[in-house]
């Protein structure tokens, strides 16, 4: 593997996802389509887990302190860390590659979309703490009586825009992988293992 060529690419996708930040398409205030998703998938599917973790991760940090909207919610964050993780490691697998897709979107879809996303925003927005390891803290020793239904009530809120999302980011990875031309050229770029080649096959 041409490791300059990887560290350029990688810090290509990292841009690419900081600009997708800005161009997020907002539908409610807390509900919104974002294509940092398809970075950090492309970088775990042809660069591998550390690639893919620093181009999620450094993509949402990044893009938050250059035009931030309130508190850094560290829940996003850990999310967009697990974001290009997940499909990396899926794609050493033996399995056909539009199995290895479906099983790393409904993975990302459970673990981060439903899982990390809607909590982390569910505390900033509905709860009223700092989205945070302190926020954290504050959650678990205050009166959560009156809160507890709230989080499903708001996780079924979500839902429709979540799957929204899922879909336009996996439609545009599927498009990449199906394309001979861009994916040949990335498989060129990041393999040269027969059996690293096989996984992403």
């Amino acid at each position: 593997m041409n490791k300059t060529y990887k560290l350029a690419l990688t810090a290509m996708l990292t841009a690419l996802s900081i600009v997708a930040n800005f161009l997020t398409i907002p539908i409610t205030p807390s509900n919104a389509v974002s294509f940092t998703i398809f970075f950090a998938f492309i970088a775990g599917i042809y660069l591998g887990p550390l690639p893919a973790v620093a181009v999620g991760f450094l993509g949402d940090l990044i893009g938050h302190f250059i035009h931030p909207f309130g508190a850094y919610n560290w829940f996003m964050g850990l999310s967009y860390m697990l974001m290009g993780l997940i499909p990396a490691l899926i794609y050493k697998t033996k399995l056909n590659r539009i199995v290895k897709l479906i099983l790393s979107l409904t993975t990302f879809l459970i673990v981060c979309s439903l899982g990390l996303n809607t909590f982390g925003l569910w505390l900033q927005v509905i709860v009223g703490v700092d989205p945070s390891p302190i926020g954290l803290w504050q959650f678990f020793t205050m009166d959560k009586g009156g809160i507890r239904k709230s989080f499903w009530v708001y996780l079924i809120g979500r839902m429709p825009y979540l799957f929204l999302n899922l879909a336009a980011n996996g439609i545009l990875v599927g498009i990449v992988q199906q394309s001979k031309t861009i994916d040949k050229l990335l498989l060129k770029a990041t393999v040269n293992k027969k059996d690293d080649a096989e996984c992403l096959n």
